[in-house]
């Protein structure tokens, strides 16, 4: 069971990076924000498994069905790096 989670954990790993750098270049693209709503939105991306979902659902991103559920992507991941670092998974 250890590779099929590893290999998971990999493909979430990525994905999850690309989902913050997704998140990062639809808040600067917005034309609808000011300068300080984007920096702070830009800021949250330090706290991403909480901020990427919360822009996606109440932040106004107008993201399609699939995106908004890929906004967990990161948390999962980083559940799992923590499940490997914990010894979860054994």
């Amino acid at each position: 069971m250890l590779p099929v989670i590893w290999t998971t954990f990999a493909v979430l790993a990525v994905g999850g990076f690309l989902m913050i750098a997704a998140y990062w270049l639809d808040v600067q693209d917005r034309p609808d924000l000011g300068v300080r709503a984007r920096m702070a939105w830009s800021f949250g991306a330090f706290a991403f498994p909480i901020t990427i979902p919360a822009y996606a659902f109440w932040g106004g991103a107008e993201w399609p069905p699939f995106l908004r559920a890929a906004s967990f992507v990161p948390a999962v991941a980083l559940a799992l790096f923590f499940g490997f670092v914990f010894g979860a998974f054994t």
